[in-house]
């Protein structure tokens, strides 16, 4: 039996979003946590420190306020450091942070 091209969209996207980001209750739990760039306390992004063209998967992934995750990927490196007084290497390099924590409450 032949599946159907909806069904197999279905299951690429699914596929997708768990290398990209793992599971819904990750996204979640990235969600609560507190910005890496400016510590804002709100509904923080799951951004990727690696891109995802690259090879980024869901253990590449800082929590990122809106406006910091955007200029994460669009400012260069020195004018977001200037902005942030912080590296785009800094924040990459907590990416394993997040990783972990996300182990040791499941």
């Amino acid at each position: 039996m032949k599946r159907s091209n909806s069904l197999r969209s279905r299951e690429r996207r699914r596929d997708l979003f768990a290398r990209h980001f793992h599971s819904r209750e990750r996204v979640d739990f990235i969600r609560s946590l507190p910005c890496e760039v400016t510590g804002f306390e709100g509904q923080s992004h799951n951004a990727h420190t690696k891109s995802r063209g690259s090879g980024g998967t869901f253990e590449h992934i800082c929590p990122m306020s809106f406006r910091a995750h955007r200029d994460f990927d669009e400012m260069p490196a020195a004018v977001f450091e200037k902005k942030y007084q912080r590296t785009k290497q800094s924040v990459r390099d907590r990416a394993p942070h997040y990783q972990r924590l996300w182990e040791d409450q499941g």
